[in-house]
């Protein structure tokens, strides 16, 4: 009988020391999920607000945001951009351009030795410039409506910021008349980056928040040093704007001889990409 009771005892005992761990392990488990939910939230959190900054950036090429020059009337031409940036998975902004035929606007910026479409296209991307530091984007890619790309853009501008130094302020994606400066990293891809060399065209270029502010300082529209991309072309040759460009360009102008721009009277010059989109979607050049 004692050697039963004793027995009973014992597995009294153990039921006890069970309960007793089992209440501790909950107690344990309770206090670890109120005083670390929090931290394993905020990481979730900080992981997917990553990963939706990542899908966002591969939307604007790796930029805080694009601009594209439009004017409201040419909707033949933001019609193939729709196209292009929905094949691409691409987002564009489109800024109304300021007409040559605006004569009212025109005229507060004095007699400047240009052609109304010319200073029409230098105040375009005045505005724009400022209409970027008031928006607070870090940096935002700039384009004109006449804009083709190559089919793997997306690609292309991965590496670019891979080597695009953190101290940039103005990226030439596309560009023309240009020399071919310094190599910029280790890329071996067929697009590189490279120190820019008095480039000029206006059609695809990045900026930075720092450089956006310099334009609008030093680039006076109503006292222009020359056309718009000339008056850039100026500043990165007297070394006041830090600049890049890539080789060869991955953003074209497509050839309009029979549908010129009405923002500018020049011509797009015939530059190649070797896999054009807007060919790509039936568009002839």
């Amino acid at each position: 009988m004692k050697s039963g009771y004793s027995l009973i005892k014992r597995f009294q005992q153990s039921r006890c020391m069970i309960k007793i761990f089992i209440t501790i392990s909950i107690t344990i488990l309770f206090y670890f999920i109120f005083l670390f939910r929090p931290l394993l939230d905020y990481y979730s959190y900080k992981e997917l607000n990553l990963q939706n900054q990542t899908k966002s950036l591969d939307r604007t090429l790796g930029f805080d945001h694009i601009y594209v020059v439009n004017l409201d009337y040419r909707t033949d031409r933001s019609k193939r951009l729709d196209d292009i940036a929905s094949y691409l998975g691409l987002d564009f902004e489109y800024f109304s351009a300021i007409s040559k035929d605006d004569v009212q606007i025109l005229n507060r910026y004095g007699s400047a030795d240009m052609s109304p479409s010319a200073k029409a296209c230098y105040l375009s991307h005045h505005y724009i410039h400022k209409l970027m530091v008031a928006e607070n984007y870090n940096n935002a890619l700039i384009l004109e409506d006449d804009a083709d790309f190559e089919l793997n853009i997306t690609d292309i501008m991965t590496d670019i910021h891979r080597d695009l130094p953190t101290s940039w302020e103005m990226l030439y994606v596309g560009h023309c008349y240009e020399g071919v400066g310094e190599k910029v990293g280790k890329s071996s891809s067929v697009h590189r980056l490279y120190k820019s060399v008095s480039p000029m065209c206006s059609h695809a270029y990045a900026i930075s928040y720092s450089a956006a502010r310099k334009l609008i300082e030093l680039l006076d529209p109503v006292i222009p040093r020359g056309t718009f991309d000339y008056s850039l072309k100026v500043l990165i040759d007297e070394g006041k704007i830090s600049s890049y460009s890539v080789h060869p360009q991955p953003i074209v102008q497509w050839t309009a001889t029979d549908n010129p721009s009405d923002i500018s009277q020049s011509i797009p010059l015939s530059f190649s990409l070797l896999n054009s989109t807007s060919l790509f979607l039936g568009y002839k050049q």
